[in-house]
């Protein structure tokens, strides 16, 4: 397939002064605050080889202000030094210490910057000439000479370290953008069904939006929900008491939404039957009517059986989120059995996101998968059709580069 943007292939980087963004979003133990899973560190190493006789300053995010995994990218640091690369981090984004550790980068070296996202200004979302009026961008632009984006699984976000740069650097994209435009393209030019989509996680505001333009597309004949996006729906059904909606961001303006689309398509969404709750500090298996407000941390075996039957006889299988709380190991049985399913079945099948994918990885199925993606949001996005802001970003630099 054609490209509508440039890559690596299309600029001279030798010498050159390159500012990378990368998605190294790890899962983080909540309570040690340490990385978990390396995979997305690990996704990005190709793209790191290829700029090794650049100077390059790299820019990342982990987790959100509030969360349990928003935490400096000094341990992002170290796991690049063990993969080989000739890394060192500096505690400032765009300050005068980071300009001077920029200054010092020599080819070979790459410096990471902190956490972007402890900058305020990189959590608005506006069309990229806006967010390149943030200092973040007018701060550092000048500074160097081409600007890679290799972030996919933030590919969705109009935000300033991922769009801004692309109105006033020439702009490409890294080798893992590359290959996941590429690979998903192909993956979603098939007509063949039964087409189902295994929604899971959190993030049920943003999600709950998504499922809706999915659905309009008619492409959809399953949409099987877990996780919270599935307790959204249970409570929308009034299967289960609104009790349980504590841990759903935004859930008073998802829950409205998650009514319409159950009046406008009950045949295609699937919720679950049953539930795993945590009482007494165990895993009890149980029906909604049973559940006696014990935390819900999975689907229970009956949701499981019904969901893996659909999965393994499905042409198309695109799946993000996990279907429990799958960092308790009582609690992560739906989500390995899902994906079991998801290698047992014969068809095209995509995983998503950070987490499920890393659970893919851990449970030796990356052969049986066709493609484990870095992307959670931006693959969903992908498939309603919508392009991507950073492929429209990259597209935009792309003219004026040629222009």
């Amino acid at each position: 397939m054609n490209l509508t943007f440039k890559t690596l292939d299309d600029v001279d980087l030798v010498g050159k002064r390159v500012l990378i963004r990368v998605d190294m979003n790890c899962s983080v133990d909540p309570e040690t605050k340490q990385i978990t899973d390396i995979s997305r560190i690990e996704a990005i190493q190709e793209t790191l080889q290829e700029l090794q006789r650049s100077k390059v300053v790299l820019m990342a995010h982990q987790g959100r202000p509030g969360s349990d995994d928003f935490i400096s990218l000094e341990q992002h640091t170290e796991v690049l030094k063990n993969l080989g690369f000739n890394t060192s981090f500096v505690d400032d984004i765009f300050g005068q210490k980071a300009k001077e550790a920029i200054s010092q980068v020599k080819d070979g070296e790459i410096l990471v910057l902190q956490n972007v996202r402890y900058f305020e200004g990189e959590l608005k979302k506006a069309p990229a000439l806006e967010v390149a009026q943030e200092s973040l961008v007018q701060e550092l632009y000048p500074l160097f000479d081409i600007f890679v984006n290799d972030a996919f699984g933030a590919a969705h976000r109009s935000q300033a370290s991922l769009v801004g740069f692309t109105t006033v650097l020439p702009s490409v994209a890294g080798r893992l953008v590359e290959k996941e435009i590429r690979t998903l393209t192909a993956a979603t030019a098939t007509e063949q069904h039964p087409w189902t989509l295994v929604l899971g996680g959190s993030k049920v505001e943003d999600k709950v939006k998504i499922l809706s333009r999915l659905m309009s597309t008619d492409r959809v004949d399953h949409a099987v929900l877990g996780g919270l996006i599935g307790t959204l729906f249970l409570i929308a059904a009034d299967m289960i008491p609104e009790t349980y909606s504590k841990p759903i961001k935004g859930f008073e303006s998802a829950i409205e939404t998650a009514r319409e689309l159950l009046k406008e398509y009950p045949d295609v969404l699937v919720l679950p039957e049953d539930a795993a709750v945590e009482h007494d500090n165990t895993r009890h298996d149980c029906s909604f009517s049973e559940m006696n407000n014990d935390p819900f941390l999975d689907i229970g075996p009956a949701t499981t059986t019904k969901y893996v039957k659909l999965i393994t006889e499905s042409a198309v299988v695109f799946a993000n989120g996990p279907m429990g709380y799958f960092e308790k190991e009582a609690f992560a049985k739906g989500t390995s059995d899902i994906l079991d399913a998801i290698a047992d079945c014969k068809g095209i099948t995509v995983v998503g996101g950070g987490h499920m994918g890393a659970m893919a990885k851990k449970m030796s199925l990356d052969d049986r998968i066709t493609h484990i993606s870095t992307g959670g949001g931006a693959t969903i996005n992908f498939l309603t059709g919508k392009k991507l802001d950073l492929v429209v970003a990259l597209e935009s630099a792309a003219k004026r580069m040629d222009g």
